[in-house]
């Protein structure tokens, strides 16, 4: 996990994703006993792409497989971890993964 961790950071630096969290049963494994699970989900803000009005993971998926990942259907698989890149569905979202940021 440690490396799919370093990638996803070096990502957020170098702008081609915004704030980010783990969800999903790893994220909740910092609160609850250890879970199985298939892959890791990943909370995202996304840049939006000047003239659309739809977000897209063309960058991250692009900028990834450069750096030696592959893509298993609607996820891409970083180190040994499969990933799931979800964006904010609305402002409740949006402010949750926000909050969580002025935690840290």
């Amino acid at each position: 996990m440690k490396t799919m961790v370093e990638i996803i950071n070096r990502m957020e630096d170098e702008g081609v994703i915004g704030k980010y969290a783990i969800g999903g049963a790893v994220g909740a494994t910092f609160y609850l006993e250890l879970l199985a699970t298939a892959d890791i989900n990943i909370f995202v803000i996304l840049p939006m792409p000047s003239g659309s009005s739809l977000l897209s993971l063309a960058q991250v998926y692009d900028y990834l497989t450069r750096h030696g990942c592959r893509v298993d259907g609607e996820r891409i698989v970083i180190g040994d971890w499969p990933v799931q890149f979800l964006a904010p569905r609305n402002a409740l979202e949006e402010e949750a993964l926000a909050m969580l940021w002025e935690l840290k």
